[in-house]
């Protein structure tokens, strides 16, 4: 009965040690480019771990810089993000792929295709 219960204890332990989020491997600063269709926007998202949680701010090369007002691990390489200016709600989700990600940005003005990659 003891051997039973180590093993169930030992999957349990296990398992909740796969399905942790690691948001580790993003943090740090990747380049975005997004093409609206009418000109392509650049610059750097910032991911770091603030009180614990994983949180960031879009850096534009027009010296804007915008926080994440919600930022998601949604799958293991899959993160949602939200960020709001005075008159937009910017939604992003992006597909990391080792030193590279795209995704898909969407804002009142439509959805627009972003690719970028780690920058540091």
């Amino acid at each position: 009965m003891k051997k039973i219960l180590f093993l169930v204890m030992f999957a349990a332990f296990a398992f909740s040690g796969f399905t942790q989020n690691d948001s580790k491997p993003i943090q740090g600063k990747w380049s975005y480019s997004v093409d609206t269709g009418e000109t392509i926007l650049t610059g750097v998202f910032h991911f770091f771990e603030k009180e614990g949680q994983l949180t960031g701010e879009i850096l534009s090369d027009d010296g804007y810089t915008i926080p994440f007002s919600k930022l998601e691990q949604k799958e293991p390489n899959k993160y949602y993000m939200e960020a709001k200016t005075d008159t937009d709600l910017i939604q992003i989700t992006l597909n990391f792929n080792n030193d590279k990600y795209s995704g898909m940005a969407s804002s009142y003005q439509g959805e627009a295709p972003i690719s970028g990659e780690r920058k540091e």
